[in-house]
């Protein structure tokens, strides 16, 4: 559905939350509300509103805050949403998070980035070159004015290359996400879900070091495996905390 509606309101280019609300006679605004939530859909009298949060966001046009807003419409174009709103229930405040335990904001979520990032348009540019690079991430990000974790995420659905990305907080796994050819399944202290220590986020938990290129790691340093990985080489490039101390570990083989 989410596909759909930005074939249809914007069938080229960046989609446009906001042509999008206005064409569906959603009305909305951009305020400082504090630390109240990034965005908010209200319904009154048979109208429907979004309120936006620019709390801390420079402009209008920010990753951030064009993802709360498709994440706003998702709420209103999923019909168990918009029905709960119209009956008076009220949903959950929206924050930008990727780890979100709530079903309602889980759906919305999934919605933005579909919206955001149809799947023909984000795979053929995605797809622009036979080697992954970190770069090409970057490069998807400003295309289609994303946030880099959002990206990520959405590169992982859409299987071009073998890739992991974990999420780690306090010398922890918490999240990981990878391909479905992405050789390696099982992370050296598996159950423990420690994160290993000499890898470029280990070394950022430890020691306090940041490393904003691109670094070779031993796969050995990062993964178990029940054949012999010792020699083998993969990329590891981190983004350095984005909320509540949290690093993303993007990994990738040669």
């Amino acid at each position: 559905m989410a596909e759909f509606i930005s074939t249809d309101y914007c069938p080229q280019g960046q989609v446009l939350p906001e042509l999008i609300a206005e064409q569906s006679g959603i009305t909305y605004n951009y305020g400082e509300y504090g630390d109240h939530f990034d965005g908010l859909l209200e319904h009154d009298s048979g109208e429907f509103h979004v309120y936006l949060n620019t709390q801390s966001i420079l402009s209008s046009d920010s990753a951030r805050l064009r993802f709360s807003f498709a994440h706003e419409l998702g709420h209103y174009f999923i019909d168990d949403h918009r029905n709960a709103l119209k009956t008076g229930k009220s949903l959950h405040k929206s924050y930008y998070r990727f780890l979100r335990k709530n079903v309602v904001e889980t759906e919305a979520d999934f919605f933005a980035s579909n919206l955001l990032m149809p799947l023909d348009r984000f795979r053929k540019h995605a797809r622009q070159t036979k080697k992954f690079d970190f770069s090409l991430v970057e490069n998807l990000s400003k295309e289609f004015g994303t946030s880099l974790s959002a990206t990520l995420l959405r590169f992982i659905e859409v299987n071009t290359y073998p890739i992991m990305v974990v999420f780690s907080k306090n010398n922890t796994i918490e999240r990981y996400w990878s391909s479905n050819d992405f050789p390696y399944k099982y992370f050296l202290e598996h159950s423990s879900k420690k994160l290993p220590p000499l890898t470029v986020a280990g070394d950022y938990f430890n020691h306090g070091i940041k490393c904003e290129d691109t670094e070779p790691v031993d796969a050995c340093e990062w993964f178990s495996s029940y054949r012999d990985i010792r020699g083998i080489k993969l990329n590891e490039k981190c983004i350095y905390p984005t909320y509540n101390n949290t690093v993303i570990s993007i990994i990738w083989c040669n």
